[in-house]
């Protein structure tokens, strides 16, 4: 329940209201922040969609996004990859899409984020307001501040793909998944491999990751198999731990036997 509402006019000012209000959250699109699950908690909301980039800037090797555009317009770009164009079109539905922020999904780093195993494998950088940069792998070891964009590399010949399942296409992910790999010569070089709906936030698998890099991919059993030893679900309402460890198996081998023609 949103009990005090605050309108800054800088970011500067956000950051030093964030500080000293008990129990501030940031306000954005508002998809997370005004959901049931804060009806019984007392919040300090502060709106800040009027001061982040909302654009996307496509450079020579690398894409900027800015935190405060909205899935649906990130969806529907023609400048970003396709794996991360299904990523956002993951959320949900259109009508949450239109609201939800690209730094909303970031920050509010639930589970089954739509986006952030996406930004794990893409090695993205977060630009934040008063801090420097920092990387996708850390930003929860120190406050995340407010993030104003988020920026990854794009070499030619890199590959991404974006899996979900879910129990009706409108519906939050169980699991999500997201691959990236640069191809040569037959072999999996630079894996990246992230996962959400497994444990409490999105993340990556580095010990999958090694035991594929610089080879060609394994038979789809052997693959699946191999997997899931590297899989620790948690029990919860969307599945057992048993059901999610498979099912993210099937996922990861359909997305590493899809890479060749996902090529950006």
């Amino acid at each position: 329940m949103v009990q005090a509402y605050y309108r800054p006019e800088t970011l500067e000012e956000a950051l030093g209201l964030l500080g000293r209000e008990k129990d501030a959250r940031l306000l954005a699109g508002g998809s997370y922040l005004l959901s049931p699950r804060f009806k019984d908690r007392a919040i300090s909301a502060i709106a800040i969609s009027s001061l982040l980039p909302q654009g996307i800037e496509r450079r020579k090797d690398s894409l900027i996004i800015g935190a405060g555009i909205c899935s649906q317009s990130l969806a529907d770009s023609s400048l970003v990859p396709e794996a991360l164009r299904q990523a956002a079109l993951g959320m949900a539905n259109r009508n949450v899409r239109n609201r939800a922020t690209v730094g909303g999904n970031i920050g509010a780093d639930r589970s089954c984020s739509s986006l952030q195993p996406f930004f794990l494998v893409a090695e993205a950088i977060y630009h934040r307001a008063g801090s420097d940069p920092i990387p996708a792998q850390r930003w929860r070891e120190e406050p995340p501040g407010i993030i104003t964009a988020v920026e990854f590399p794009l070499p030619a010949g890199r590959s991404f793909a974006y899996g979900r399942y879910s129990r009706s296409a409108c519906d939050l992910a169980l699991i999500g998944c997201a691959v990236r790999a640069d191809l040569g010569a037959g072999r999996l070089d630079n894996l990246r491999v992230a996962l959400g709906g497994l444990s409490a936030h999105a993340q990556r698998y580095p010990g999958l990751e090694a035991s594929l890099e610089g080879k060609p991919l394994p038979p789809r059993a052997e693959l699946e198999e191999m997997a899931q030893a590297f899989f620790s679900p948690i029990d919860d309402l969307r599945g057992s731990a048993a059901f999610k460890r498979r099912r993210a198996a099937v996922l990861l081998a359909d997305l590493l036997g899809s890479l060749k023609e996902r090529r950006l």
